[in-house]
This record gives structure tokens, C-alpha cells and sequence, in this order.
């Protein structure tokens, strides 16, 4: 049996296998190399420091203007327009005529019952002085008296169905649009105008929910547009003491000095919730969510040895509201933390950052 030739087959596999296994050892090694030289994973991010303000909570509830001047001109009787001497949008003085029905006939009788009371009061005056002299018996006085009470009575039913023909402004104010024209027919209820004070003085009503905050006369509330432009402050001057039916709420009355505002318009009421309480004032992107909820990550000193200066730490934080662009929060923060702003996105809790400039306000980079 010849040995040597697979002694020598061995030896070849083994150096072959040696080699292969050193050269592949070299080249893990070199890369294991490669690897501790390059920097750990970090982020460069933006920071914002961290300070307290004083904060109210406010609640912000649905309001309607209101004039406290302010009527629909409607008809209360029917009949034909004959007369409209104030022109759509105009200002009438208070006693002044909006429209005139037709009331020809009205006067007519009117002025037939006032001819048959002078009448009935020269017969009076005669049949009293007969009387003096005993010509004439009570029984005529009598009919006489009842006669002229009966036709004075006949007199104020005219008068009052011609009042009721003829429109005057209550109180002096700018009138409404309106398309009415002279001849048109108007039935009783139907509305021809409204009737606006011309005062600065305006009223706002809204209903604030039970157990969401308490209000008194002489407390103020700001009043915002819908368009959340500032309208102003309001002073409360009259609050309900029972609670509306079903919907669990007061009705309240404010009022404001501002004759920008229009009978009807939608506006916005804050009214403070409760007591003022210190918070951390921070921009949007500074808080981040999760499944858990809102938290942020403080910028804290990182290792000696470590590559970058900082290290995100995630805090846990309570949100509250926002104003003014800024988030309001509570939680384990400290006055003078830097948190985490723009690219907090790219954060985890333990990882390396690196705070950079934030972008100059033109868009570009800082130089």
C-alpha cells in the first residue's frame, strides 16, 4: 500500500485550507478595522431652550352678536303699499314713517264717525240745557251720553287699525335691505325690513357649558373673530341663574363697545377656565408623539470619550393647549434644558446629537 501519496494529498488540503482561512481572517480583521474607525450613528438637530410663563387656561366658545337695538319691521295688518319715503339702508330718526299701507277707506270712516259725534254732542248740549229747564227727560240725556261714548269708541278702533296700516321707526337706526315696492300686497306677519341702532354698543351671547367655568357680572372675556383676528374685550353684564334644558348650560351676556360688529355675526368667546400655572412654552416640532403619548428629548451632556457632545434622553410631558404658535407643557423639565427642535423626528432615547444653527429666516443656510 503506497502511503505517501496521501500523506502528501493531506498536507496539500490542509496548507490550501490554512491559506484560504488566513487570508479570509485578514480580511474580517481589516474590516472590523474599517468599522471601529468610522463615527457612530448621531443626529444633527436644532435646539430650543427651555423656560417657564405664566399660562391661563382659557375655553373658547361659539357667540352671537346682538344689537340692543334691533327690530324686524313687519306688517300687521294686510293691504297695499302706497308709500316707502325711506330708501333700503338708509338712517331714520325715531317717529318716522318705513311704509304706509293703504288706508283711504279707514279715514274715510273715520271721518264720517267724527261727523256723527259733533252731531251727537250739539244734541247733548241742547238736550242738557232742556234739561235744566225740565223740557226734556233723562231718557234722551241718557241715549245722547251713550250714543257720543258709543261713537269716541268707534273713533279709538279706527285709529288703532290705522296705526297699525302705518310703520314708524321706534327708535332712530339704520334700516335693512329690502325689495319691497310700491303697489306690492303684504299680508299679516310678513317681514319687510330690519331696524339696526346706530349706537357702538354691542352684546354678546353664548352659553357656557356646566362645570367648565364660572363667571359673574363684571368679569371680562375676550372676544375673537372667526377669523382669529382680536376683536376685543367684553364685559360680562348679566349671567343666568337657571340652566338651559337639555343642553346643561347657562346663557350669559356680555357687552362690547364695537360697531364693526354686526346683529347676528358669528364670533369666538375665551373665557378662562381656571387659575393662572406656570408652563413650558415650545415649539410644535419640539414635541413628538407616540404610542404612550406627547414626550420630548432633553439634550444632555454626553460621555467624556463619547463622540458628540450631546445625548437625547426622552422626558415624558403633559400638553395643555397652544397659543400663540407654542405648545403649552408640564412635566420633568427643567428652566434652561435644551430640548431637542427642528429634526427631533430622527431622535431615540440614548442616541448621540449634535446641535447645528437653525436655517436663517430667508430659507437658506446659515454661512
Amino acid at each position: 500500500m503506497r502511503i505517501v501519496p496521501w500523506l502528501l494529498t493531506v498536507v496539500i488540503c490542509f496548507s490550501v485550507t490554512a491559506g484560504l482561512a488566513g487570508i479570509k481572517y485578514l480580511q474580517i480583521s481589516a474590516a472590523m478595522a474599517m468599522a471601529e474607525s468610522f463615527p457612530p450613528p448621531f443626529a444633527a438637530i436644532t435646539a430650543h431652550t427651555a423656560t417657564k410663563s405664566q399660562w391661563t387656561p382659557v375655553r373658547r366658545l361659539t357667540g352671537s352678536v346682538r344689537a340692543p337695538e334691533f327690530v324686524s319691521m313687519t306688517a300687521e295688518a294686510t293691504g297695499r303699499v302706497v308709500a316707502l319715503p325711506v330708501a333700503a339702508g338708509a338712517v331714520v330718526q325715531e317717529g318716522d314713517v318705513v311704509f304706509q299701507l293703504f288706508d283711504e277707506d279707514l279715514k274715510a270712516q273715520r271721518t264720517a264717525l267724527l261727523a256723527d259725534l259733533d252731531l251727537v254732542e250739539v244734541q247733548l248740549k241742547r238736550v242738557q240745557k232742556l234739561k235744566q229747564d225740565s223740557l226734556a227727560s233723562q231718557d234722551q240725556l241718557d241715549t245722547l251720553l251713550a250714543r257720543s261714548q258709543s261713537l269716541q269708541a268707534q273713533i279709538a278702533a279706527t285709529d288703532a287699525q290705522l296705526s297699525r296700516l302705518t310703520m314708524r321707526a321706534p327708535f332712530t337706526g339704520r334700516l335693512g335691505i329690502y325689495d319691497l315696492s310700491v303697489g306690492d300686497l303684504l299680508n299679516t306677519g310678513d317681514t319687510l325690513t330690519t331696524l339696526t341702532g346706530i349706537g357702538d354698543t354691542r352684546w354678546i351671547d353664548f352659553k357656557i357649558p356646566q362645570g367648565v367655568a364660572r363667571v359673574t357680572v363684571g368679569d371680562t372675556v375676550r372676544v375673537i373673530s372667526i377669523d382669529e383676528g382680536l376683536v376685543g374685550e367684553a364685559r360680562i353684564i348679566a349671567v343666568a341663574d337657571a340652566l338651559s334644558s337639555g343642553l346643561r348650560a347657562f346663557d350669559v351676556r356680555a357687552q362690547i363697545d364695537d360697531r364693526r360688529l354686526r346683529h347676528g355675526e358669528l364670533v369666538l368667546v375665551e373665557v378662562q377656565t381656571s387659575d393662572a400655572r406656570s408652563v413650558f412654552r415650545l415649539p410644535r416640532k419640539s414635541v413628538r408623539w407616540d404610542a404612550n403619548g406627547p414626550h420630548v428629548f432633553v439634550l444632555r451632556s454626553s460621555e467624556p470619550d463619547a463622540f458628540m457632545p450631546y445625548r437625547a434622553e426622552m422626558r415624558r410631558v403633559t400638553v395643555h393647549g397652544e397659543s400663540d404658535g407654542k405648545v403649552l407643557i408640564t412635566g420633568d423639565l427643567s428652566e434652561g434644558e435644551q430640548i431637542a427642535f427642528e429634526g427631533s423626528f430622527k431622535l431615540n432615547d440614548g442616541l448621540l446629537a449634535k446641535v447645528v444653527p437653525a436655517p436663517s429666516t430667508d430659507g437658506g443656510l446659515p454661512q
